[in-house]
């Protein structure tokens, strides 16, 4: 794998290879012995700040998916269990990342960095995305209620939260983020999991668990986007996990046989032993480079999903029959506890159906090459979760329901306590454009809020700074312009109750964060406002 990373990569696989050998395996040995827990497992992955190597920043590292997989290789190496606990937590924040507001789920992210989370799709009656019974019923205001039956939930009982796949009555699937103490979400009986015995697994029950549309992902009917972006991902990380599983074996073998004596020669120099030895690196190495190929895919923002799925399904068959024709070339040593391949092999066996059957991923392989899928691809960079778009000829439909016209205030005082505010970013300095925003600004009786590059101007000061930096906002509506959405500034104005963005990039991150979405210039905005007041 090494000719593949970077120095700065080297330097991680390094690092957490020495750990997993060194902590994690000695620790995995009595982990399958029932004589440590899953939770003290996770524990040692915490205290070595690896959680937050897979989390968005401010909350982590945001490490590319390429490096988050040599994480998980080599945690396998020494503890097949934490990697699919961790995998599990990381597919989880993604999602929340990707499909959720930034600041949307500020405090499920902040519990991710010491404790897992938990995917809830399967249940009872089928594993497919179709086989879905779990009911979310809208309620009144902007509240859902769940319920529903989930099964083979890793992480189920140690969660911070559960990131849960429902479906309206019109079957519209939805995702759900719940926290894990919601009245309602109960854990059922643990389920072991044959050669995963120390991951912690679970069904869960939820009776009419109440939720806030705040605590759904992305928009109305894209659950099942979410669930495919989640299997793909989960895949590139089981494929992880089972090159992990491989290079073990293989260091396994190595090091067996350069220590065994047969006859009057070592093992290593025997051809037949060769000969099995030279079958085990290719597999191997195939493992490796899919697994690498479809990581960068996701990081260079390509369609991922197939090569997702042939990823998992080679590398977990190659460590599967990597563990078998080891176990065959090191004979009755192979099946005592001197040696990890009957866990091992146990463990690949798992990994095998932990995404679906490979026939099921070898038919939607097929499926894709024959050109029969008709799913749209799917890419890092999916374009962000708004609720509506907007155009000029729905201005004057806007400024009704927002009731812009009414009540409006003779003096609006701070953007602290401003119940309206427009906010300007970079993408809104030219002179003619800051002069119709602060035309608009008082006809509809908004404060002027200002991003970090605007305060150097002699226009504004820092007292209209939104951000972290800056003021908290919480207003009735706002308005925001020329603002590409960085994390500081949308941390500063998360609390707001309807945001509508302006900004000609149809993937500016603002747009994740609002309600409404007007793709164009400040300029085309403004004046279609100003028109619709007049």
């Amino acid at each position: 794998m090494d000719e593949n990373l970077t120095a700065e990569q080297r330097e991680l696989w390094q690092h957490l290879t020495k750990f997993s050998q060194e902590k994690l395996a000695p620790f995995d040995a009595q982990l399958a012995q029932g004589q440590q827990t899953s939770a003290e497992a996770y524990q040692l992955l915490v205290n070595e700040g690896l959680p937050e190597l897979g989390l968005a920043k401010p909350f982590g590292m945001a490490a590319s998916l390429s490096e988050q997989i040599l994480a998980l290789a080599a945690i396998a190496q020494g503890s097949v269990s934490a990697a699919v606990m961790l995998a599990s937590t990381w597919v989880a924040t993604t999602a929340l990342t990707l499909y959720g507001k930034p600041a949307q789920f500020a405090e499920t992210l902040q519990a991710a960095q010491t404790t897992p989370l938990a995917i809830a799709v399967t249940e009872p009656d089928g594993g497919g995305r179709s086989a879905i019974q779990c009911s979310a019923s809208k309620q009144a205001g902007a509240g859902w209620s769940l319920t529903g039956d989930k099964t083979l939930v890793v992480n189920a009982g140690q969660a911070a939260a559960y990131v849960v796949l429902a479906k309206t009555i019109q079957d519209n699937q939805l995702q759900f983020v719940i926290p894990a103490d919601r009245t309602g979400l109960r854990i059922q009986q643990p389920i072991r999991l044959a050669g995963l015995p120390a991951v912690p697994m679970a069904a869960v029950r939820l009776n009419e668990v109440e939720v806030t549309d705040e605590q759904r992902l992305g928009y109305q009917n894209q659950g099942a986007t979410i669930a495919r972006h989640m299997t793909a991902l989960g895949n590139i990380m089981i494929a992880a996990i089972s090159v992990g599983i491989g290079q073990r074996t293989l260091a396994t073998v190595k090091r067996y046989t350069s220590q065994r004596v047969i006859g009057d020669a070592l093992l290593n120099a025997d051809a037949t032993a060769q000969l099995q030895v030279g079958k085990l690196a290719t597999k191997l190495q195939l493992s490796e480079l899919m697994t690498w190929h479809a990581a960068q895919q996701v990081d260079q923002k390509r369609d991922f999903e197939t090569v997702a799925a042939m990823a998992a399904v080679t590398s977990s068959q190659n460590s599967l029959l990597m563990t078998q024709q080891a176990t065959q070339l090191l004979g009755g040593a192979a099946v005592t506890t001197v040696l990890p391949l009957t866990q091992l092999m146990a463990e690949a066996q798992a990994l095998t159906l932990a995404t679906g059957t490979p026939v099921q991923l070898q038919q939607q392989i097929g499926r894709h090459a024959l050109g029969l899928d008709h799913w749209d691809p799917l890419k890092a960079d999916q374009p962000v979760a708004v609720a509506k778009r907007i155009q000029v000829t729905d201005l004057h439909q806007v400024v009704k329901t927002l009731g812009l016209t009414e009540a409006v205030p003779v003096n609006v005082g701070s953007i602290k306590n401003a119940k309206r505010i427009i906010a300007l970013g970079q993408g809104a300095l030219e002179p003619a454009t800051l002069l119709q925003a602060q035309q608009l600004a008082k006809w509809i009786g908004a404060a002027i809020g200002v991003t970090q590059p605007l305060t150097k101007l002699e226009t504004f000061n820092a007292e209209q700074l939104i951000g972290i930096d800056g003021m908290t906002v919480t207003p009735e509506v706002i308005i925001n312009i020329g603002i590409s959405g960085a994390e500081q500034y949308v941390l500063g104005m998360a609390g707001a109750q309807h945001i509508i963005a302006v900004n000609p990039d149809e993937k500016a991150p603002i747009f994740k964060v609002s309600q409404q979405a007007f793709v164009g210039t400040a300029t085309d905005f403004l004046t279609g406002m100003i028109a619709a007041l007049n």
